[in-house]
C-alpha cells in the first residue's frame, strides 16, 4: 500500500513540474526541420515577428554544421517559407548578445548561404539572391552552447520586391557626411505601395543616413490601412559619397642611418591631425572695441566620411635616391575619391661609421720593417652609403716594436666621421743574423786566463748594425707620416755582420782560454738578435800573454772590467795593449763604463772621468780603489761606489 501510495505522488509531481513554466523543461515547437515554423509571408513577401516572439531556450542539437559555423553548433531551431516573387531576402535575427548563426538551405538540405561572427553580437543578417518562386526553403538559427544563450530574438523577413512604384534610390552624402530621404523620394506620386487608399499612411524605417551606410541599403517602408491593417515592403537606397578628399602635405628630410635605406611614413608626409589655431590678436578697427583673436583651420588632409588611405608613390629610399626626389602623397576616402599633392623628399645618408677589426701578425723583412695593411684587418666595418677609408694609428715597425702592440683600427666615412676600435698586432721577427767573421787579437789577464765575454771583435759589424736596444721606438704615430724617411736608416751593405733587426749577443765556443792557446785559435763565432734567432761562423782568435809593463797613461776603449787588459789602450781610441793600469798610471775614462771588482787593493796615480758622446762611468763595486794625486770628473759623468767598494784619493 505504501509502495502505490509513493508512486501516485511522484507522478503527480512530475506532473506540475511539466505544467509548470518555471520548472517543465520547454523544447521549442520549431525544434527539428520536421517541425519548422511556417514563415505567414505577408502580401508584399515580408515577415516582421513580434518582439521576442521565438526563443531558442531548450533547443538541441542536431549535429549539422554549416560552411560559416567552423564546427559550432549546439541549439538550433527552423523556419520554412516558400519564396515570394522576388529573389532577393534579407533575413535579420536580434536577440540579447550572444554567439548568433544563421543558415539558409534548401529542400533538398543543401545549404544556399550561412553567416557567423567570431564573437558576440546582438544582430545578425543573412542575405540571399537566387530563390525561385514558388519553392520551399528553411532557415536554420543556432546559438552555439559556448557563451551566454540567446535566450528570446525577433525574426525579420523581408522581400525586396522591385516595382514600379519605387526603383533603387542614389543618396549622395553632403559635405558632413549625412544624408537624408523622404518617402516621396522613393515612390511615385500615384503609388499606393505598400498598403492602398486615401487612408494608408506610410513610414520609413530608416530616413537618416551617414558615412557607416555607404553602399546598398534595403529600406522597410511600412504602411497601415483603413483597417488597421500593417503592409511592409522593402526598398534599396544607395548612398554614395562623390565629394573628394582635401590634401594637405609637407616637404621632409629622411635619414638613412643603417647605410642601407630609409623608410617613410606617408603621415609624416602627409598632414592629417585637423584641429583649430589662433592667429595674434589684433585690434579691431572701430576705436576702443578691444581686440579680436580670429582661428582658423590648420591646414590637414580629410574628408566628410573620413580617409582609409595615406600613401606615397614611393615609401623606400636607398643610396641611390640621396638628395631630392619628388613624390606624389595621395589620400583616398571610403568611396575611393582622391585627392593628390606632388612633395619633395630629401634624403641624407646619416649613418654612423662602426669599426670592426681583426687581430693580425707581421713580420720584420730584410730591411727590418713590417708594414702592416689596415684594408687587410677590416673585420666587417660599416660606414653609410659612400663607403669608407681604413687606416692604422700605427702601420710601420720595427724591432722596438717585437711581440704585441695595441693599434687603433680607424674607419672614416666621406663626411669625415671618424671610429675605431682597438685591435692587437703582432711584430715577429723569423729571420737569422748575417754573420761574417774577422780575426781579432785578445790577452790574457794577470792570472793567465781568458774568458770571452764580449765577441764583437771577432765579427766584421755593417756600419748601420744596431747592438744596443734604440731608446726611440720605431714606426709612425699616427700613420701617414713620411715612411721613406724611416726606410733611408737602412743601407745596404753586404758582407759585413748585421741582422734586420736588433742584435742582442756574440759569443764563442770555446770561450774560456789559457796560456795553453797562446797564438792563433779557431772559434765558432755566435751571433743572436732579440728574437732568439741566430746564425754562426768560422772565426780566427789570437791569444796573446798579459803585458805587465806599466804605462803612464792608459784609456778605457772599451767598455767592461778594470782588470780585463782587453779594454785599455795608450792611446784614446787605440788599439789594445794587453795591460791594466799600474801605481804610476793616469787613468781616463771616456764613453765607457767600468766596473771596479777585485778583491784587494788597486792604486793608481791619477783618474779622469770625461764626459763622451756615449754615456760615462766608473762603478766601484768592490775592493778598494786608491788615488795618489787626484780624481776629476768633468761633463756628464758618473761616479757610483759601492757598500763593499772604497775609493780613497790620497794627496802628498
Amino acid at each position: 500500500m505504501r509502495r502505490v501510495y509513493a508512486k501516485t505522488i511522484f507522478i503527480f509531481l512530475a506532473f506540475l513540474m511539466l505544467k509548470s513554466p518555471a520548472l517543465a523543461f520547454q523544447i521549442p515547437s520549431n525544434d527539428t526541420r520536421q517541425s519548422a515554423f511556417q514563415i505567414p509571408l505577408g502580401p508584399n513577401g515580408n515577415f516582421f515577428s513580434k518582439g521576442d516572439q521565438f526563443s531558442i531556450s531548450g533547443a538541441s542539437g542536431d549535429g549539422t554544421y554549416y560552411s560559416q559555423w567552423g564546427s559550432r553548433a549546439s541549439r538550433s531551431v527552423w523556419f520554412k517559407f516558400k519564396a515570394p516573387a522576388s529573389d532577393k531576402i534579407i533575413i535579420t535575427v536580434e536577440g540579447q548578445e550572444s554567439y548568433i548563426q544563421l543558415a539558409l538551405v534548401n529542400s533538398n538540405d543543401e545549404e544556399l548561404a550561412s553567416s557567423a561572427f567570431g564573437y558576440p553580437v546582438n544582430s545578425e543578417q543573412l542575405m540571399y539572391s537566387g530563390l525561385r518562386e514558388g519553392e520551399e526553403y528553411f532557415i536554420v538559427v543556432d546559438n552555439p552552447i559556448e557563451g551566454k544563450a540567446m535566450g528570446q530574438f525577433t525574426l525579420n523577413f523581408q522581400n525586396y520586391l522591385l516595382t514600379t512604384c519605387t526603383q533603387p534610390y542614389v543618396l549622395a552624402l553632403d559635405k558632413d557626411g549625412n544624408g537624408r530621404i523622404e518617402i516621396d523620394d522613393l515612390l511615385n506620386a500615384d503609388c499606393y505601395w505598400p498598403c492602398a487608399g486615401v487612408e494608408c499612411s506610410r513610414e520609413l524605417k530608416k530616413s537618416t543616413f551617414d558615412c557607416d551606410d555607404l553602399g546598398e541599403n534595403y529600406v522597410t517602408i511600412k504602411g497601415v490601412g483603413a483597417s488597421g491593417t500593417a503592409y511592409y515592403g522593402t526598398t534599396l537606397v544607395k548612398v554614395v559619397d562623390n565629394i573628394p578628399p582635401t590634401i594637405a602635405a609637407r616637404n621632409i628630410r629622411a635619414n638613412i642611418t643603417d647605410g642601407s635605406s630609409v623608410k617613410v611614413d606617408p603621415k609624416n608626409v602627409i598632414l592629417w591631425r585637423c584641429g583649430v589655431i589662433g592667429s595674434i590678436p589684433s585690434p579691431d578697427p572701430v576705436p576702443g572695441a578691444g581686440e579680436s583673436l580670429f582661428f582658423q583651420d590648420a591646414p590637414c588632409a580629410k574628408d566628410n566620411c573620413g580617409i582609409v588611405l595615406y600613401e606615397l608613390s614611393k615609401t623606400t629610399f636607398t643610396c641611390d635616391d640621396l638628395g631630392e626626389n619628388e613624390v606624389t602623397a595621395r589620400v583616398v576616402d571610403k568611396s575611393g575619391n582622391e585627392a593628390t599633392k606632388k612633395v619633395i623628399i630629401t634624403v641624407y645618408d646619416m649613418t654612423a661609421p662602426v669599426a670592426r677589426a681583426i687581430n693580425a701578425t707581421v713580420y720584420l723583412g730584410a730591411d727590418g720593417l713590417a708594414k702592416a695593411e689596415a684594408d687587410l684587418m677590416d673585420g666587417g666595418s660599416t660606414a653609410g652609403c659612400a663607403g669608407y677609408e681604413t687606416s692604422l694609428s700605427k702601420s710601420i715597425f720595427d724591432y722596438n716594436d717585437l711581440g704585441e702592440n695595441k693599434v687603433a683600427f680607424i674607419v672614416r666615412d666621406d663626411r669625415g666621421n671618424l671610429a675605431s676600435t682597438i685591435i692587437e698586432i703582432t711584430v715577429k721577427d723569423t729571420l737569422k743574423p748575417v754573420v761574417i767573421s774577422q780575426p781579432a787579437r785578445m790577452y790574457l789577464d794577470a792570472t793567465g786566463k781568458l774568458e770571452v765575454r764580449d765577441a764583437i771583435p771577432l765579427a766584421k759589424l755593417c756600419s748601420d748594425a744596431v747592438i744596443a736596444v734604440r731608446e726611440n721606438g720605431g714606426g709612425f704615430e699616427p700613420d701617414g707620416s713620411k715612411e721613406n724617411v724611416f726606410f733611408e736608416m737602412f743601407s745596404k751593405q753586404g758582407g759585413c755582420t748585421k741582422d734586420n733587426a736588433q742584435i742582442s749577443e756574440f759569443w764563442t765556443e770555446p770561450r774560456e782560454f789559457t796560456s795553453a792557446n797562446l797564438g792563433e785559435n779557431e772559434v765558432e763565432l755566435f751571433v743572436s738578435d732579440m728574437s732568439g734567432n741566430y746564425s754562426s761562423t768560422k772565426a780566427k782568435l789570437t791569444i796573446l800573454p798579459f803585458n805587465s809593463f806599466c804605462k803612464n797613461e792608459l784609456w778605457a776603449v772599451k767598455s767592461g772590467d778594470w782588470n780585463d787588459p782587453n779594454i785599455w789602450s795608450d792611446k784614446e781610441n787605440g788599439d789594445v795593449i794587453g795591460m791594466v793600469p799600474c801605481e804610476k798610471t793616469t787613468v781616463n775614462i771616456k764613453g765607457q763604463k767600468v766596473d771596479f771588482l777585485t778583491e784587494g787593493e788597486i792604486t793608481v796615480n791619477t783618474v779622469n772621468l770625461l764626459e763622451g758622446s756615449d754615456p760615462t762611468e766608473l762603478n766601484i763595486q768592490m775592493g778598494s780603489l786608491k788615488i795618489k794625486q787626484a780624481m776629476s770628473q768633468k761633463g756628464n759623468v758618473t761616479l757610483k761606489q759601492s757598500q763593499i767598494g772604497k775609493l780613497e784619493v790620497i794627496k802628498k
